[in-house]
């Protein structure tokens, strides 16, 4: 007999302490001496585990960004038919001590009287009476506000990529003059550059100390502006505090601010962005969970699936943008083929490629001839036709200008007049002729900011976009403890194609259906 294993992370009111408490499902659990911890009691107050799901959004496509379903973890709470008093034991995670805590009647009237507020709960699975080292993790998610009921507690459950819904800068121009800006940015959020911007408008500050001030780095630490433009016409770099004429311009790299003696109807530089303590970052992984950590939103960040090929990205958040960190982080990982990220079993951010159902050995075996699986079952409306051309944009310029000055070079009037640079893959003359018109040109707009990036991610993009990934939703009897996004599993069904067996690759599941086993969504 399979238990949940529920552990719920409070915060302690009182003491200001992390508390966890541990739940299971009937029967409950007790540790054993040689566990670690020995000698707790999951106390049997899980009527259901939660009913929520994760996945890569639209894989095979430029969208990276993870898909949730939202459920409830239900908690028993009726009143006890036993008068005596009862206990919990809670853990004190700040300081390591285990506590003894007394019960109302109703055993989890604790999480209803505004002492604690829930703040994440941990899943895991384990066979009655095995010890608890074998306890694998379902998931770890967030918790929302309980939902009171007659006999029991609905505790709303959403995946920690929620978290992640809120803007990625939070400072803002004061307004009162200077390099705080003038009155009209009053309370605007300052701009950001994140990695290797082609093209930025930088912020006009006004005439300080004798000189037009801009600001590209909202007040930090930048790795440097390399060129600017004025109407297309270069602007040139220029050592010192301050230039010498017109055709130049200096910038203080510790402030980001740049200093001109005009102020030019429309100026544009390249930024080589932020500086995380003292770091300048501006690959995929990298950055994104420089941006993480320093939100305080993830505590670890696992990268090496998405920088063991790196890749330069750039985004340049103008005075104003609210861009959030989901949104910056999905146009990062949507950069590449197959790119994703999302929060693993422990709570980690992950920043990866979801591999092909090739790259790995099977975790495990489904058969629905064994019974494992009632079969697969086809995802309708996922099956694009194959693209005959695969369009790869990159090196953005966020507002190109109509025309450029007379007096700009060739190469920068294209480049103040293009908003992307395209590179683009032959024509499949074969599937072309197949299909016809219903063959089209895949253009994929992406942050990245260099074309050779885009020349070398191109082959992968035609192999993804011109034989489309046949999408699958496999339901798995036994829970699938332990199987994550980007795990390979074996599937045995009588599906052609599946008959011998044939690995899918796992891009999303439920945490667990009603039935009490689980559905993978996976991908052939």
């Amino acid at each position: 007999m399979k238990v949940r294993l529920i552990d719920l992370t409070l915060f302690h009111r009182p003491s200001g302490h992390r508390h966890r408490l541990p739940l299971a499902t009937f029967p409950g659990y007790q540790s054993g001496s040689a566990d670690d911890p020995p000698n707790v009691t999951w106390l049997p107050l899980v009527t259901a585990g939660a009913d929520a799901s994760v996945s890569i959004g639209s894989l095979g496509a430029a969208d990276g960004q993870a898909e949730l379903r939202i459920g409830d973890l239900v908690l028993r709470n009726e009143t006890s038919r036993n008068p005596g008093q009862r206990f919990a034991t809670l853990q004190d995670l700040d300081t390591g001590a285990w506590l003894r805590v007394a019960l109302d009647d109703r055993p989890l009237n604790l999480l209803l009287t505004g002492d604690y507020v829930i703040q994440s709960v941990t899943e895991r699975e384990i066979e009655d009476g095995a010890p608890l080292a074998e306890a694998v993790t379902i998931w770890t998610a967030r918790v929302g506000q309980p939902k009171p009921k007659r006999t029991e507690i609905a505790l709303p459950i959403y995946d920690s990529r929620l978290d992640y819904d809120t803007p990625i800068q939070t400072e803002r121009y004061k307004g009162t003059g200077g390099y705080e800006g003038p009155a009209e940015l009053k309370d605007t959020l300052k701009e950001l550059p994140l990695g290797h911007c082609p093209m930025a408008r930088p912020t006009y500050l006004g005439i300080i100390d004798g000189f037009h001030r801009w600001s590209v780095g909202g007040g930090k630490p930048v790795q440097d502006v390399p060129r600017g433009w004025s109407s297309g016409v270069a602007v040139v770099k220029q050592s010192g505090a301050a230039p010498t004429d017109t055709a130049h311009f200096t910038v203080d790299l510790a402030s980001g601010i740049i200093t001109t003696t005009v102020k030019y109807a429309d100026f544009r530089v390249e930024v080589l962005g932020r500086k995380f303590a003292g770091t300048y970052r501006r690959y995929i992984g990298e950055l994104i969970a420089a941006l993480a950590s320093g939100a305080g939103l993830a505590s670890t960040v696992d990268s090496a699936g998405m920088d063991a090929v790196p890749r330069t990205v750039g985004l340049f958040l103008a005075a104003g943008d609210g861009t959030t960190h989901a949104a910056a982080y999905a146009k990062f990982v949507g950069s590449v083929p197959r790119g994703g990220w999302y929060v693993g079993t422990a709570g980690q951010l992950v920043v990866t490629r979801v591999p092909r159902p090739t790259a790995a050995a099977a975790v495990r075996a489904y058969s629905s001839a064994a019974g494992t699986t009632t079969g697969l079952q086809y995802v309708e409306g996922q099956h694009n036709p194959p693209a005959k051309q695969v369009v790869l944009r990159c090196a953005h310029n966020p507002s190109p200008s109509s025309s450029a000055a007379s007096d700009a070079s060739a190469a920068d009037a294209t480049r103040w007049t293009q908003e992307w640079v395209e590179v683009p893959s032959a024509v499949d003359a074969a599937i072309a002729t197949a299909w016809g018109s219903s063959a089209k040109v895949a253009t994929v707009e992406t942050a990245l900011t260099f074309s050779a990036d885009a020349a070398a991610e191109l082959p992968a993009w035609v192999a993804e976009l011109s034989a489309p990934p046949t999408l699958y939703e496999l339901p798995a009897l036994d829970g699938a403890p332990g199987i994550w996004i980007g795990d390979t599993v074996a599937v045995e069904d009588d599906i052609a194609g599946f008959a011998e067996g044939a690995p899918v690759v796992v891009y999303g599941r439920t945490i667990a259906d009603r039935s009490g086993g689980a559905t993978l969504y996976v991908a052939r």
